[in-house]
């Protein structure tokens, strides 16, 4: 079947599933949490991990800069329910797909398994797709889902394992040279790549399928044009510790989600949002901790104390 049909099909039985459900309210955002041309900055903070908040509200406070804290939605704590809606449940008129993760529940307990994607009525992600990484895409879109109701115009979105590598007061000045030109952008990344365990840049390189989307070309997705000596137009990068999110970005991102729930981790599937138009920074000026202490892959809180 031709992909726009299965889509057609996807919503017809989905109508109800809507992930919105489970995107989280920030509570209690009453201060002032602006820079210059920005409407609103948050953090994503687990509250199990009150020092990674106090450390990233340390070396942002250097430069003046007084970030919301976003109480992050904890994959780790989802119900058994919320887990089997928030995927890609497979329907009758879908093909097979690839191997992927299953989150069984049986007389109240959790069984992981992998698997072709093929079984009806089941709920599918991505291989390996962990509770972690779930809640860090509810994070991420339960924030730009407030920041659209509450009518922001350009927001900035930080987790909380970011190195401040030179003064984010720049970033502003950066917003307007790319609002002169290149007015239709969606996302700026602070930095030019995430970064591994030992400093190095991690590129993308490649792309891999997700059900019922139709995927532009691997050269669309590899591009990289210079916008000017500060600002480069990508196709895709791994990393979302530090991006700067135009009203335009945030409701094509959550009208992605909305449809497509979810299945792929966050910084694999916004570059894969239809007309998405990223840039990056060429240089770092905030990026991610190397290495730093993850509560993605397990919850790793547990182990503080």
């Amino acid at each position: 079947m031709k992909p726009f049909f299965l889509l057609f099909l996807f919503l017809l039985t989905h109508i109800e599933a809507g992930i919105e459900t489970y995107f989280q309210p920030a509570k209690d955002k009453t201060g002032n949490y602006r820079l210059g041309n920005i409407d609103c900055i948050y953090v994503i903070n687990l509250d199990e991990r009150p020092e990674k908040w106090e450390r990233t509200l340390n070396s942002l406070k250097t430069y003046g800069i007084s970030p919301y804290r976003f109480s992050a939605v904890n994959g780790w704590k989802l119900s058994f329910q919320a887990i089997d809606e928030l995927g890609i449940i497979f329907e009758p008129w879908m093909p097979p797909g690839p191997i992927a993760t299953v989150y069984r529940h049986v007389d109240g307990q959790e069984y992981i398994g992998y698997e072709i994607m093929k079984e009806i009525g089941t709920t599918y992600y991505c291989h390996s797709l962990s509770r972690g990484a779930i809640g860090c895409i509810l994070s991420h879109l339960s924030i730009l889902q407030d920041a659209y109701d509450s009518g922001y115009e350009i927001i900035w979105i930080m987790e909380d394992d970011i190195k401040v590598a030179s003064n984010p007061q720049e970033i502003p000045f950066l917003i307007s040279s790319l609002n002169h030109s290149a007015p239709d952008w969606d996302v700026l990344f602070t930095d030019n790549e995430i970064k591994g365990p030992e400093g190095k840049p991690i590129p993308c390189m490649v792309i891999r399928p997700r059900p019922l989307l139709e995927l532009e070309s691997l050269e669309f997705y590899r591009m990289r044009i210079s916008l000017n000596a500060d600002i480069t137009k990508i196709g895709m990068r791994f990393g979302s510790a530090s991006m700067v999110v135009k009203r335009s970005g945030m409701k094509k991102i959550l009208d992605f989600f909305k449809i497509y729930k979810i299945y792929f981790p966050y910084d694999i599937d916004y570059f894969l949002v239809p007309g998405i138009q990223l840039y990056a920074c060429n240089r770092d000026i905030v990026t991610n901790i190397s290495g730093g202490d993850s509560d993605n892959g397990k919850p790793a809180y547990l182990e503080k104390k």
